[in-house]
């Protein structure tokens, strides 16, 4: 009996050390696998065997489960700063967006426009007489609104860009929770027995933290049932899956009429974001930078069409009182909107536009105070004075000052929101790599270690190997060769 147990205890040891040797080899071969966690085998005693007169003899060993090596703290971690990466690093790569479309540089951008127009009054006032200087004046002022159109088009279409983006991560946010369903289901199934379905727990994971730069997420697992929640409500409940509207639902853009898909659950609740890319898209779509709102493409928008309106009312508040060549007054410089009813609306960067009789005609733009006196100059010098007005933009809720510094007013505020969303954006990166470096420390295979273990698991698989051999050739002498002597 007792040479059956050391055999047992032989062969317990071998099979131990193949199966951690296949174990190890699973470890090398996904070492540069995304999302795999390094694997390692819980190991113990059999259950020893007494023997009458001898006491306990120990019957070997067993493999009691395959583990992952994994830490849920620094999981959780990661996706709570992932998310927060996220949502900067959208604000930041929309600022610099921001930033090319304005393109306030020395060579370019507003300021050099409405520099280009000041400078052009300024030559027609030493020869207001003179056609070709108010040519000069009336290209000078068709570039300045051309300007304003195509800058403002431009962040509409950025609009509409983020806005698409915002639909597209709906349906990926949902993807991923039907994906997350699925690999629900299979573990339950496969862990019924108490065993751990390590791979596809790897997966799962890998698509949380997938999920995690998107929206914030929590997750929980109880009784083998794993939950991912968005804001306290549950996208994922075990193998049932709660979706995000989409379609979604639309609104209609105050500033540029476009229809905004809007965030919510196929209940018609609305989606508790804290961070993450979504949260950051519908901030800088969004953001009005009002009552402590983002300032988004909204307020940059918002920005350029109170400059336009001002600019323009101002301009023709001065110009309508002057006379033309043809001693007539009363002509606006811009052209002035109207509704349906006939009444005024506010001009818009837009809309801003050089009035039709100024298009029609160089001789109706007013260079004098006076009819009948074609070197009258009096009023294309009040324009001037406008210039540098600190009264200019007084009407504004914005900004204050000369058209100059309104214009410096827009740019420093995105300068400092640029500034901002990449300090933060750095910081999130720092801070995430290291939870990363930490993560790796832990969960990450080691080459060397495992080459290393493999050694040590193949040594013991070759000593048990040898053990069996001894036990065999001490059965065969026993059963065969005693007794043999004297024959």
């Amino acid at each position: 009996m007792s040479g059956w147990i050391g055999f047992n205890t032989a062969v317990s040891g071998l099979l131990a050390s193949q199966r951690k040797l296949y174990v190890t080899n699973h470890n090398i071969a996904n070492a540069n696998t995304e999302g795999y966690s390094r694997q390692v085998t819980t190991q113990s005693a059999t259950v020893p065997h007494r023997l009458p007169g001898v006491g306990f003899v120990g019957t070997g060993t067993s493999i009691t489960s395959v583990e992952r090596v994994r830490d849920s703290y620094l999981d959780y971690k990661y996706r709570t700063e992932n998310a927060t990466l996220g949502e900067w690093e959208i604000k930041r790569n929309t600022l610099v967006d921001i930033e090319n479309i304005l393109k306030e540089t020395e060579n370019e951008g507003l300021s050099k426009y409405v520099d280009g127009f000041f400078k052009s009054l300024e030559d027609l006032s030493k020869n207001p007489s003179d056609d070709s200087y108010r040519v000069a004046v009336r290209e000078k002022a068709i570039a300045l609104t051309n300007h304003l159109n195509e800058t403002v088009t431009k962040l509409y279409n950025l609009e509409k860009d983020l806005n698409y983006q915002i639909n597209a991560q709906i349906k990926k946010v949902n993807d991923i929770g039907s994906q997350i369903c699925n690999l629900n289901e299979q573990i339950y199934k496969l862990e019924l027995d108490g065993k751990k379905a390590n791979d596809l727990r790897d997966q799962r994971d890998l698509l949380v933290n997938e999920l995690s730069k998107i929206v914030n997420v929590q997750v929980s697992e109880q009784d083998g049932k794993y939950t991912v929640s968005i804001g306290g409500a549950s996208l994922v409940e075990h193998t049932n899956l709660s979706k995000l509207k989409v379609p979604p639902r639309t609104v209609t853009s105050e500033i540029t009429g476009e229809n905004l898909v809007q965030v919510e659950w196929e209940n018609g609740n609305k989606v508790a974001l804290k961070t993450g890319e979504l949260k950051g898209l519908l901030d800088v779509r969004d953001g009005s930078g009002i009552n402590g709102e983002y300032g988004g493409v909204p307020y940059y928008v918002e920005r350029l069409n109170d400059f336009a309106n001002i600019f323009a009312n101002e301009i023709n508040k001065i110009h309508s009182q002057g006379y033309t060549a043809k001693g007539t007054n009363g002509i606006n410089f811009f052209y002035q909107p109207v509704d349906q009813n006939g009444n005024e609306v506010n001009i818009t960067a837009a809309t801003i536009k050089l009035d039709p009789q100024i298009l029609e005609s160089l001789d109706n733009i007013a260079a004098g105070e006076s009819p009948n006196n074609a070197e009258d100059n009096k009023n294309i010098l009040a324009l001037l004075e406008l210039r540098e007005s600190k009264k200019f933009f007084s009407q504004s809720i914005h900004a204050q000052g000369t058209p100059e510094d309104y214009i410096v007013s827009i740019i420093s505020t995105l300068g400092v929101d640029s500034q901002y969303a990449v300090r933060m954006q750095k910081n999130q990166e720092l801070i995430l790599n290291n939870i990363e470096t930490r993560i790796d420390s832990v969960s990450s295979v080691d080459v060397d270690e495992e080459m290393a273990d493999m050694v040590k698991f193949m040594k013991t698989y070759t000593a048990s190997a040898k053990m069996i051999n001894t036990l065999d050739e001490m059965l065969d002498i026993t059963v065969n060769r005693l007794g043999l002597a004297g024959r």
